[in-house]
């Protein structure tokens, strides 16, 4: 059928998948719209996934890429003749080189949230070497894999502020501030729905069995050397402050062995180490407190859940990374000093 919209969108991490599914199911699911998803694995990232299973719906398609070498990424893509193209970052040379392509060709393209990216000031001390140094990694990336066009593109910090990108989706439109030159439209991301949750659930073969009631969930993130001991003695005052709850802590796909094993030590500490992405978790709690660093996780508002960053404790330390990340916390969002200003909703 020739009057079919083509979608296609690609995507590297369980929290791009969850969003690009989000955006399908969300505004695009109806028999005008076919949506491709391109599930790209590197690394250790969605291996949860068994791609054996068909995942495939009348208005969904999924590809999987486990091997494939970025030349043949790029071809791929390419040739399915999408009327609208979705990324999830803006950062890295592949997918710079997709966008500008696809937008030579005329193709749309739709920049969908990758985190906390949007929202956060990213202060390089030595901006203007820094941009020299990732130009140069980036035009290494694709002489390497035969991708270079001749054309160097100066890198920029600036979210979405590449020309080829036409719309920007955010999770809050009135929190973000467009600080590109290029003109963009701000769409709102839907609202994680259950047709979203019931596939992703499928794809990571998901079930439900901790507690989601009463509960305080910490969110960890990998994090540097010091900054590790701020995290673990600032847990210790949760379990110590909060003996009456439970204390769950979902483990970031990245943690350490050395991490993970530091806190399996901690008795009272029940500790997910699934492949799931966070999100699904977090829509469905009920009274409970979720607290993290400055994870992205707590994006995803579920209005039942006090949120906490306790990102103000970890800037004190004054190490130099943290120097550099300047967060601007959304409404649902409290920062906290201390764990005594952590509280239930409905105590």
């Amino acid at each position: 059928n020739m009057s079919l919209t083509k979608n296609v969108y690609i995507v590297f991490t369980e929290y791009q998948l969850l969003q690009a599914l989000n955006i399908c199911t969300g505004r695009f699911n109806n028999a005008e719209f076919l949506n491709i998803v391109y599930i790209v694995r590197q690394g250790r990232r969605m291996k949860g996934i068994i791609k054996d299973k068909n995942y495939n719906s009348t208005t969904i398609n999924f590809k999987f890429c486990d091997q494939e070498l970025p030349k043949t990424l790029v071809e791929m893509l390419i040739s399915e003749k999408p009327n609208h193209f979705f990324m999830f970052q803006d950062t890295t040379a592949l997918n710079i080189m997709l966008g500008r392509r696809m937008a030579n060709l005329g193709i749309e393209v739709s920049l969908g949230p990758d985190g906390y990216g949007s929202y956060e000031d990213l202060k390089k001390r030595f901006e203007f070497l820094s941009r020299i140094k990732t130009t140069f990694m980036h035009v290494n990336y694709l002489v390497k894999n035969n991708l270079f066009s001749g054309k160097i593109d100066f890198y920029n910090y600036t979210y979405a502020s590449h020309k080829f990108i036409d719309n920007v989706w955010v999770t809050h439109p009135d929190e973000f501030v467009h600080r590109g030159r290029n003109k963009v439209k701000i769409e709102k991301l839907p609202e994680l729905n259950s047709e979203c949750l019931t596939l992703i659930k499928k794809l990571f073969s998901f079930n439900t069995n901790f507690p989601t009631r009463d509960v305080i969930y910490f969110f960890n993130q990998p994090l540097w050397n010091t900054l590790l001991d701020v995290e673990y003695n600032f847990l210790e005052d949760v379990i110590e402050q909060f003996p009456n709850n439970k204390v769950i802590l979902k483990l970031h796909p990245l943690t350490s062995q050395e991490m993970k094993d530091r806190y399996k030590s901690l008795v009272k500490l029940e500790v997910l180490d699934g492949d799931f992405p966070a999100e699904i978790l977090i829509s469905s709690l009920q009274n409970c407190i979720v607290y993290s660093g400055w994870s992205t996780v707590l994006i995803t508002e579920n209005t039942s859940c006090n949120y906490y960053f306790n990102y103000p404790v970890f800037k004190k330390t004054e190490h130099p990374i943290m120097k550099q990340i300047n967060i601007h916390p959304l409404k649902h969002i409290s920062m906290v000093e201390a764990v005594s200003e952590m509280k239930f909703p409905n105590p």
